[in-house]
């Protein structure tokens, strides 16, 4: 009985500890939980770039704007995975108020927009912004999906804004 209660104590400790080390750990860094809808566009992309990918987010928080994709570079498939093929760029969402947050955003697919087959996973490291996201860090999880004419990508991270 009494290593019952030391275990039960224990637990409420680390609880109490983990719980207040997380409401602590940075009021500055909000969650984020987020869909983007974007397509391919060859109008209305930032110049000189001729082709992007355009779109919307909506998610959690008021987390909802506008989004531009412009490729940075294109890998070659592995040969364990001949498929897939790495991508890499940089994600503007820009936000009612003005805001704009950048991100690196580098993943690896195999999406097909022909057939609709395929999949994408990776990450964004957020690596700035303008307005209340200037000086913001951070990361979001990805994953993406080809949706009759449009990715449909999934986010998941944090951001953090700049301490001053």
């Amino acid at each position: 009985m009494r290593s019952l209660r030391i275990a039960a104590i224990a637990v409420a400790v680390v609880g109490t500890v983990a719980g207040s080390s997380l409401a602590n750990a940075s009021p500055r860094c909000e969650q984020i939980d987020a869909t983007i809808y974007d397509k391919v566009v060859d109008v209305g992309c930032p110049p000189p770039t001729q082709v992007c990918v355009a779109g919307t987010v909506r998610g959690k928080h008021g987390f909802d704007g506008t989004t531009v994709f412009i490729l940075g570079s294109r890998g070659e498939p592995p040969a364990t995975a001949p498929t897939y093929r790495p991508v890499s760029g940089t994600l503007t969402y820009t936000f009612k108020d003005g805001s704009t947050l950048t991100a690196l955003e580098t993943s690896i697919g195999n999406v097909d927009t022909t057939t609709g087959a395929g999949h994408a996973g990776g990450t964004q490291e957020f690596t700035g912004g303008t307005g209340r996201y200037a000086g913001a860090t951070g990361y979001a999880y990805l994953g993406q999906h080809w949706q009759t004419d449009h990715f449909v990508t999934r986010i998941q991270g944090e951001v953090c804004r700049s301490k001053s």
